[in-house]
């Protein structure tokens, strides 16, 4: 009888142990996929858009290569009245995944995606990342935009823009992204029609 328990618990734990292999490679195989090509396609299209949830009035309009801002406001958790969701979970729920993991290893991913990349489609970017290791404080950032949009004539601009690195869905039509101008900022989903990015809907807007 021991024996036969033994057995069963063996074949459990390789059954469960094969089925997590699996989803692993699954979704290793999903994220190849996400190239930073893709990203960088996906960031040239909704900065390049003219309508009324365009982002940039001139393309000549900074954005930070260091997206700075805090997450957004989470839902309780179903489950613990005491706490919030993780972000992992929320961006999941948003994009309809239902797996956390696709989410957490895309983030991890991003780490090595550089929006910088943009300025080779003509945009231009501000090296926020650069003064912040160098410990210049936010204030003398600002400064130095100002002093940009000062040379360049730009007349009503400042600051910069904050953009997140955007997370897809496993179908790779619907992407999530956060951003912040001057003091506010807003949470966005963005879906891929005929080749073709746009805002499905918007919303988590703030104001500091």
């Amino acid at each position: 009888m021991k024996k036969t328990v033994l057995k069963i618990l063996i074949l459990t734990l390789i059954l469960v142990s094969c089925r997590q292999n699996n989803k692993s490679e699954s979704i290793a195989s999903e994220l190849t996929k996400i190239t930073d090509e893709f990203k960088l396609e996906f960031l040239t299209q909704i900065l390049s858009d003219s309508s009324k949830s365009r982002l940039l009035y001139d393309k000549r309009e900074l954005i930070s290569n260091l997206p700075a801002m805090g997450p957004p406001q989470l839902p309780i958790d179903p489950n613990n009245s005491g706490r919030t969701i993780s972000h992992f979970e929320f961006i999941s729920d948003t994009l309809k995944i239902n797996d956390i993991d696709f989410v957490r290893k895309q983030v991890r991913e991003n780490k090595n995606f550089d929006i910088s990349t943009i300025e080779k489609n003509g945009f231009k970017v501000i090296d926020v990342e650069k003064y912040r290791e160098n410990e210049i404080q936010w204030d003398s950032i600002n400064k130095i935009a100002d002093k940009y949009y000062e040379e360049n004539k730009m007349i009503d601009f400042y600051s910069f823009l904050h953009v997140t690195k955007p997370i897809f869905n496993k179908e790779l039509n619907l992407a999530y992204v956060r951003f912040r101008s001057g003091s506010g900022g807003m949470t966005r989903i963005y879906e891929k029609q005929n080749g073709i990015w746009q805002m499905k809907y918007e919303f988590d807007e703030w104001i500091e």
